[in-house]
């Protein structure tokens, strides 16, 4: 363990990010390397698919196979009824979405078993979900994990709403980029680390109308983003907790290109790496009792 951690209890939080889940699955798979074992991991979107697969003790060559690979993105798309019933549920559903997301239940399910998310202790796991209808942030530590985090990547108009325990919910990086809140106040945890993503701007626009539409959702994420972790910084220093912050820039992923997705798995862990060199470096700089 790098010397500035060692002894403390870490929980390490993975930011919303569309189609970043090779990216985090990196991150955590070299943090594994270095040593680090966190007593916590969360997640929003993209972030609860790595976490929920790392939680849920698949290896890391299991879970590089799995986010690597097409049959992940697909299952979110599989599902999705005929055009005329989709049309029928754009009209009749409160929170509505071109594609639905069910399918990437049945895939979870296949990968991680019909788990529940209060079995998994080590690490703990706590998946963010939002309520629009009341407008509440929804924390999610107990019940279906395949359905936990395929309601957390329900990006809202991308993906229809999904029932999580009686509430309509949709990603969880609406309001919470990185679930961080209950372990301020967590006795068991003494230091909280966030990786978030950023995608580089692409100078032309993409022609199809989802995928504008995503990029438009991605920009107005990153704007309240930076706000929300300014508001969690504060939080940190007021209930005593050391928040770390790293983030991972590389450009987004295609659906259909693994190359792509293995460009952002390595970028990951080249950040993790440059993360836990810095530790180590500060802590050799320290001077005894400082």
């Amino acid at each position: 363990m790098s010397l500035p951690l060692a002894g403390k209890r870490v929980a390490v939080s993975l930011g919303a990010s569309f189609m970043g889940y090779a990216t985090h699955a990196g991150f955590l798979a070299a943090l594994t390397r270095g040593g680090l074992r966190p007593v916590a991991l969360g997640g929003s979107s993209a972030g609860a698919i790595a976490a929920g697969m790392h939680a849920a003790g698949l290896g890391l060559e299991e879970i590089r196979a799995a986010v690597l690979g097409a049959p992940l993105p697909l299952s979110f798309l599989k599902d999705t009824p005929w055009v005329w019933r989709q049309l029928c549920d754009i009209l009749t559903r409160r929170q509505p979405g071109f594609f639905d997301a069910r399918g990437a239940v049945s895939y979870l399910e296949t990968l991680l078993g019909r788990r529940d998310i209060q079995e998994l202790c080590d690490p703990r796991l706590l998946i963010a979900l939002t309520d629009l209808r009341s407008g509440e942030a929804v924390f999610a530590c107990e019940g279906p994990l395949a359905l936990a985090i395929t309601a957390s990547c329900a990006v809202p108009l991308v993906f229809s709403e999904m029932i999580w325990q009686g509430r309509a919910v949709v990603d969880g990086g609406v309001v919470h980029e990185a679930p961080v809140d209950p372990w301020f106040t967590d006795p068991d945890v003494d230091v909280i680390l966030i990786h978030r993503i950023q995608h580089p701007s692409r100078g032309r626009e993409p022609w199809p109308l989802p995928l504008r539409m995503i990029r438009a959702l991605a920009r107005a994420h990153h704007a309240t983003g930076n706000q929300w972790l300014a508001d969690r910084q504060r939080l940190a220093r007021l209930h005593g907790k050391e928040l770390l912050v790293t983030t991972t820039t590389v450009a987004a992923p295609s659906l259909w290109s693994r190359a792509s997705r293995e460009r952002c798995y390595a970028a990951g862990e080249a950040a993790a790496q440059a993360f836990l060199t810095s530790l180590e470096s500060s802590g050799r700089d320290r001077k005894p009792g400082t």
